[in-house]
């Protein structure tokens, strides 16, 4: 080694140090180091050092690529090594101490992960690598306000996180979920929280006209479960019925007594001109057809069973079907109207018409702005304004056509849209759900005011206990997630979501993996624990097979503190093959960092 080499190196990082330390230290706040920590490393990450670690690579040097949680103690062994090696005189007392060390900033990331619940390991001490395991979380189904079973089954499996989301469902619903979740943990002897999401803004597509309309339900392929149930306790079928594979028909009491007697039932098939005959199945108290054949469901249908025959008593009409192609345009309106196709307004036709549910985001929108629409399916350019609303060009749209379906979320990437992230709704659900939530989410959180207007909402209900999770999900979001984060650090627990559904949208899919392994890292200088979510092992989730790419995503999901699934037929399957997926990558890496374990695969 060239002394003069080491020299220099030595002088560029006592002046790196001085310069990202230049700011004062509030010790006030309970997370004072972390907040520091954060500080000194967004600081370095204002310039550019890659020359600079190359030169301590070289050396046999920390640069810095792993030092996120202690940056400036990072910093500080590299100069004490140089200073060590070239025999210069530095004074080891004159390192700051207000910067956290190495094994102290990993005890505050385990101490602060421990929201997700989990039993305490034994030998906590500072071995993290043997304490650290990446958390699951699943997003509860409506069908768990009336099924004990299924919660008491996700807790046996070692589900960490149940959610509850308010955008669906009803309060007295939601009650009843954290119910049984409490029942379970007593009984199970488990620490399973609860977490709940407030809705937030959310911009949604706004209802359709409606007509009676044919649907499909079964096949061959894929036989499926459709309940039969008696008018005394009729329902509607709903286009979410449909699009979750979960139709009930309601049928004339009679008829429904022989049926759950003989344990078949009768449905006649117009396409071919004759009635198919389907077996029964009893699950929890109630009657499931196993439908394994196609076969289209009308206002006409009859089903019948030993002589007895009924139509359908919860038919209503469906919502039309509108497609949208590349060129054609959509008129984005903030008017009270039902959505359609063809529509015509001052003597211009637009090839479909369809509402937006939040009326304030018409003052943001600009010319030229691009629009997306049920997560990314439908993409469109703003043309014009008009007295209803944005005139938009589709450019993104399948080959032969995406339909335009009816409370599909809305994104607006290039529009600034300062909306604060908890409304009046948020407001009066935060009464509802304030009794039993161990963690309340932020849905799209916008700014460090959002958690200040939450952490007001819980001392004012004296409950600092609670966890506040800010879902990063828009672009403005990413600008100013350095506030969001150090607010967060004013709070007693935290962590944030990575929801890449909305956020691949606002930035670009292409851009999502860089902007996902910034937010890692930024969170991880702070100390505050990351939930990854959206479409984690989808495929397993629908269809009880994940891809290959879903599977490397899941093993990617280490790095984070916790994982969210989303809902699905094979749920308990799916957290099985993502628990057996993190505890394989747990032998290899401690989130970023690779464990150099024994390796048997080669052997």
């Amino acid at each position: 080694m060239q002394l003069g080499i080491l020299e220099n190196i030595l002088d560029e990082l006592k002046q790196l140090k001085n310069d990202i330390t230049d700011f004062e230290i509030d010790e006030s706040f309970t997370h004072y180091k972390s907040i520091s920590n954060l500080k000194a490393y967004l600081k370095l990450r204002s310039k550019d050092i890659t020359l600079l670690q190359d030169k301590l690579t070289s050396n046999g040097l920390s640069s810095f690529g792993r030092s996120q949680s202690c940056i400036v103690n990072s910093i500080n062994q590299d100069i004490i090594l140089l200073s060590r090696l070239i025999d210069s005189s530095f004074d080891e007392l004159s390192l700051d101490n207000n910067f956290v060390k190495f094994h102290e900033s990993k005890t505050i990331m385990y101490k602060n992960s421990k929201i997700f619940g989990g039993k305490d390991d034994e030998n906590e001490s500072l071995n993290f690598q043997h304490i650290f395991k990446t958390r699951v979380m699943i997003t509860l189904p409506s069908e768990a306000s009336h099924s004990p079973d299924l919660i008491a089954e996700l807790i046996s499996n070692g589900v960490n996180v149940l959610r509850i989301n308010t955008a669906h469902d009803t309060p007295k619903e939601w009650a009843i979920m954290a119910q049984y979740i409490k029942e379970e943990n007593q009984k199970q002897n488990k620490n399973t929280k609860i977490y709940v999401d407030l809705a937030g803004p959310k911009n949604r597509t706004t209802k359709l006209q409606k007509v009676f309309t044919p649907f499909k339900i079964g096949s061959f392929r894929n036989p499926q479960k459709v309940e039969i149930s008696t008018n005394l306790y009729s329902s509607n079928i709903t286009s979410q019925d449909i699009d979750n594979r979960l139709p009930t028909l309601v049928i004339d009491d009679e008829l429904f007594q022989k049926v759950q007697k003989y344990k078949y039932i009768k449905i006649y098939d117009f396409e071919r001109e004759k009635f198919i005959k389907f077996y029964l199945i009893e699950e929890n108290q109630k009657l499931y057809a196993i439908v394994n054949k196609k076969i289209f469901i009308t206002q006409n249908t009859i089903l019948k069973c030993k002589g007895f025959e009924s139509r359908l008593y919860n038919l209503n009409k469906l919502p039309i079907e509108i497609k949208v192609s590349k060129g054609d345009e959509i008129l984005l309106s903030f008017e009270d109207i039902l959505g359609c196709s063809d529509f015509e307004y001052e003597n211009k036709k637009y090839n479909a018409l369809i509402g937006c549910s939040n009326k304030e985001i018409f003052q943001h929108i600009k010319i030229g702005d691009n629009i997306f629409i049920d997560d990314g399916k439908i993409g469109c350019k703003v043309l014009s304004l008009n007295d209803m609303g944005a005139v938009c060009k589709v450019f993104l749209a399948k080959e032969k056509g995406t339909k335009l379906k009816e409370e599909k979320g809305i994104n607006f990437p290039n529009s600034q849209l300062n909306i604060p992230a908890i409304t009046k709704t948020d407001e009066e659900f935060f009464e509802d759900i304030i009794d039993f939530a161990d963690i309340i989410g932020i849905s799209f959180a916008q700014s460090a005011y959002d958690i200040i207007k939450l952490k007001q909402m819980l001392q004012d209900k004296n409950r600092l206990d609670i966890a506040i999770v800010p879902k990063i999900e828009t672009k403005l979001a990413l600008k100013n997630l350095p506030e969001i984060l150090e607010e967060l650090l004013k709070w007693n627990q935290f962590a944030i979501m990575i929801a890449r559904g909305d956020l691949a949208i606002e930035v670009g899919f292409d851009n999502l993996p860089y902007i996902q392994e910034e937010i890692f890292a930024i969170c991880e200088a702070a100390h505050i624990p990351v939930i990854y979510a959206t479409q984690i092992l989808e495929g397993q989730m629908k269809y009880n097979l994940p891809t290959r790419a879903e599977v490397t995503d899941a093993a990617f999901a280490q790095r984070a503190d916790c994982v969210m699934l989303n809902k699905g037929s094979f749920v308990i399957q799916t957290v099985g093959t993502l628990k057996q997926i993190l505890r394989s990558m747990h032998t290899i890496f401690q989130k970023n960092k690779q464990l150099l374990s024994s390796c048997e695969i080669f052997k």
